[in-house]
C-alpha cells in the first residue's frame, strides 16, 4: 500500500511540474515588450521578446532585479545584452546585482567610463565573469531577429578625443567633463514601431541627434529624467512622439521633471507617463499597433 502511495505521489508531482512548465511557456507571446522599470531616480529599460532580453541601464540600486524577475521566466537566467548609456551611478549601479544573478552575454557601452568605486567594481565583475565587452558609437547596431537598435550618439570622433589612461582599472577612457554629453542614444525599431532611448543627453548634442532622426518616433524616453535642459523643441519636433515616458524618482532632490519640460509636452498634446506617478510603464507591440500597461 505504501509503495503504491509513493508511486502515485511521484506521478502527481511529475504531472504538476509538467503543468507548471506548460503554463509558464504559454505565458510567452510573440510580441515585443518595452518596459520602463520603476527604479526611482534613475533609468532601467528592459526590451524583450520571448527569451531574448536587452537591458538598457540598471538604475541606482538593486530595484532593477524586481523588474527583471517580474518579466523574465524563472528558468531563464540569461540576458543577451546589457547596455550602459553612460557611467553615472543612477544608470549603472543596478548592474552590480544583475551580473551576480544572471548570465550576461554582452556588455555594451560608448567607450567612456568614470573613475569611481562603482564603475571600477562593475569593470572588475565584467572582467571576472568573462562578459564580452562591445564599444558602440554612432553607426553601431544591435540586432536580434526583427529587433534592431541603432546607435545615434556619441560619435567616434567625440570619444576618440578623450585620452585613455593605460593604468586605469575601469572600462573605457575617463573624463572630468560631464558624462551626459557622451550618453548612448539608441533608436529601437521593431517593424513599424520605434522608440528613442536618450540617456541623459542634453543640448547641443541633443540637437545634433534631432538632425539625424528620420520620421516620427512612437515612444520617446524623455532625456535626463525630464530636467529643465533635458528636452528641447528641436528633438521634440524631430520625433513627434505619441507617448513620452519620464523615468524619475518621487520627490527627488533635483525637482525632476521640470515644469518647463512638462509644459512643452502639454503644449504639443503629447501623452506623458512618469514612473514616479504611474510606476512601471510597459509597452507591448506586434510591430504595428502598440498598447500601454502600467
Amino acid at each position: 500500500m505504501k509503495k503504491n502511495l509513493w508511486k502515485y505521489t511521484l506521478i502527481l508531482l511529475s504531472a504538476s511540474v509538467v503543468l507548471v512548465f506548460l503554463a509558464a511557456f504559454s505565458l510567452q507571446d510573440d510580441q515585443l515588450h518595452l518596459v520602463f522599470c520603476d527604479v526611482g531616480q534613475g533609468d532601467a529599460i528592459l526590451i524583450y521578446q520571448k527569451s531574448t532580453q536587452i537591458l538598457v541601464d540598471g538604475g541606482p540600486d538593486s530595484k532593477v532585479i524586481n523588474c527583471l524577475s517580474a518579466h523574465m521566466p524563472f528558468w531563464d537566467r540569461e540576458i543577451e545584452v546589457v547596455v550602459s548609456s553612460h557611467a553615472e551611478s543612477d544608470h549603472f549601479i543596478g548592474f552590480l546585482n544583475v551580473v551576480d544573478r544572471y548570465q550576461v552575454d554582452n556588455f555594451v557601452y560608448s567607450g567612456v567610463g568614470k573613475e569611481s568605486k562603482g564603475w571600477e567594481e562593475l569593470s572588475r565583475k565584467v572582467k571576472v565573469r568573462g562578459i564580452k565587452q562591445d564599444i558602440l558609437q554612432k553607426g553601431g547596431e544591435i540586432k536580434f531577429g526583427d529587433i534592431q537598435i541603432f546607435v545615434l550618439w556619441p560619435t567616434q570622433e567625440l570619444v576618440a578625443g578623450i585620452l585613455q589612461d593605460p593604468n586605469s582599472k575601469v572600462m573605457g577612457a575617463t573624463t572630468k567633463e560631464s558624462l551626459n554629453e557622451y550618453s548612448l542614444v539608441l533608436k529601437l525599431a521593431y517593424n513599424d514601431f520605434t522608440s528613442l532611448l536618450t540617456g541623459d543627453i542634453e543640448p547641443p548634442e541633443e540637437d545634433i541627434v534631432a538632425g539625424v532622426i528620420s520620421g516620427p518616433i512612437s515612444i520617446l524616453k524623455v532625456p535626463h529624467h525630464g530636467s529643465k535642459n533635458g528636452l528641447d523643441t528641436e528633438l521634440l519636433n524631430a520625433t513627434s512622439p505619441s507617448l513620452a515616458v519620464i523615468s524619475v524618482g518621487s520627490k527627488n532632490q533635483f525637482g525632476h521633471p521640470h515644469f518647463e519640460t512638462l509644459s512643452m509636452l502639454e503644449r504639443n498634446n503629447i501623452r506623458v507617463m512618469r514612473t514616479d506617478k504611474d510606476g512601471e510603464v510597459e509597452i507591448v507591440t506586434d510591430g504595428r499597433k502598440w498598447n500601454v500597461f502600467k
